[in-house]
């Protein structure tokens, strides 16, 4: 059997080496980017609960918009929660509304009473499917019509309004709380890795410091 030379063995190891330490290093940085994704998520959908929240949503009116998304989520179902699932899920039910805003958006022009905080809602709405779609490149196209009947006076666009933004303000109060339950699943599944470990320990050595704050 012929063995190499010890100077080519030192180095075929030490090249062996280096591309652990670049794999480990890069798989490190990938939990850190997709953390930071789903926190980049959270802040916009905050943004977006607070905007809807600015106006009085607690409506009570009979309507019949079953084109609007349901919500039938129990507190429980927050500990069996998947991400691609959820953030499928949240970016049906964004597109859903951002088609929403834009009849309403297209009929409070049509009767005098345009509003930029619609606009701006479906800019939030349109830039928090964006970052999803950076979290889940291969999510499916969604449905790009509404069907709903055109209104019959100025009362009926302001009505249908209340009715969307007090549906939208529940949905992102949903979301908040199951993106929060997904950014501590990361966090966690982080501090167990072998490599947090590794640097965990480093850190009680005092060569080096580990922060693991959200």
């Amino acid at each position: 059997m012929k063995l190499l030379p010890e100077p080519t063995s030192s180095l075929l190891l030490l090249l062996l080496l280096v591309e652990l330490s670049v794999s480990s290093m890069s798989q490190s940085s990938l939990r850190t980017s997709h953390k930071d994704g789903l926190r980049k998520l959270s802040n916009q959908m905050h943004r977006l609960r607070n905007l809807v929240s600015s106006r009085h949503t607690d409506v009570h009116y009979e309507h019949n918009l079953t084109s609007l998304p349901t919500l039938n989520f129990r507190p429980h179902d927050l500990a069996a929660v998947q991400e691609n699932s959820t953030l499928f899920q949240l970016s049906s039910g964004l597109h859903s509304f951002k088609l929403h805003f834009d009849w309403l958006l297209y009929w409070q022009n049509q009767s005098g009473l345009l509003s930029f905080e619609t606009k701006k809602i479906t800019d939030i709405i349109e830039s928090i499917r964006i970052l999803i779609q950076n979290q889940v490149p291969d999510l499916p196209s969604q449905n790009a019509t509404l069907s709903l009947p055109a209104p019959t006076s100025t009362w009926d666009v302001f009505k249908t309004s209340d009715i969307v933004h007090s549906r939208l303000q529940r949905f992102c109060g949903w979301y908040l709380r199951a993106l929060h339950v997904l950014i501590q699943s990361t966090r966690r599944r982080r501090q167990l890795s072998p490599q947090s470990k590794d640097a965990h320990n480093k850190g009680g050595s005092g060569n080096t410091v580990v922060n693991y704050s959200s």
